[in-house]
């Protein structure tokens, strides 16, 4: 029995088939599953998930009459609810935060303002290039703006981290409002 040149390829073709799907099982069975296979995404992901939940602000969606019978203190799912621990949310905990630092990817000019050493000027300028170059991504990327130099770096250092996330900037996000320079004037 022999077989014709196109059978041969089809066997041939199967056998190449099969063959690649025993190489992936064994790959798969035979090293262990690793969390950081892709560092960038997976901080990414971490990211949306925490401003979509700060975005949420632990509020649930329900009826009126539900509303009504339930008790109104209850603001979110509880820890049973979720079956997780939930943290307090913090004022560092929303927009432009990673943790306790500020991430200068998406961060606005008037959360940029905020750090020391940091006048409005430098954080729109800040902003501003962003917007024009994309995400600043290392401390090496920040260092492309006008005006910032090792000794700025080093007053922000520890404050400040890069997720390499890219969002649509919007004008408002270089506004800067007034400080009051008194207290007891209006």
């Amino acid at each position: 029995m022999s077989l014709r040149a196109d059978q041969k390829a089809l066997v041939f073709f199967g056998a190449v088939a099969v063959l690649g799907a025993g190489v992936r099982v064994v790959r798969a069975a035979g090293t262990p599953a690793t969390d950081a296979a892709q560092p960038a995404l997976e901080r990414q992901i971490q990211s949306s998930d925490s401003a979509r939940a700060s975005q949420a602000g632990g509020r649930r969606k329900t009826s009126r009459s539900t509303a009504r019978k339930t008790n109104r203190s209850a603001t979110g799912p509880t820890a049973a609810d979720t079956g997780q621990r939930r943290r307090p949310v913090g004022p560092l905990d929303r927009r432009g935060y990673v943790g306790d630092r500020l991430d200068m990817d998406i961060a606005s000019a008037a959360q940029i303002d905020s750090l020391p050493g940091v006048t409005p000027l430098m954080a729109r300028r800040i902003v501003a290039d962003r917007m024009a170059r994309g995400p600043f991504m290392t401390v090496d990327g920040l260092r492309r703006v006008s005006g910032v130099g090792p000794g700025f770096l080093k007053k922000i250092d520890t404050l400040i981290t890069f997720s390499g996330t890219f969002l649509q900037s919007s004008p408002a996000d270089t506004v800067i409002p007034k400080r009051r320079k008194g207290r007891g004037r209006r």
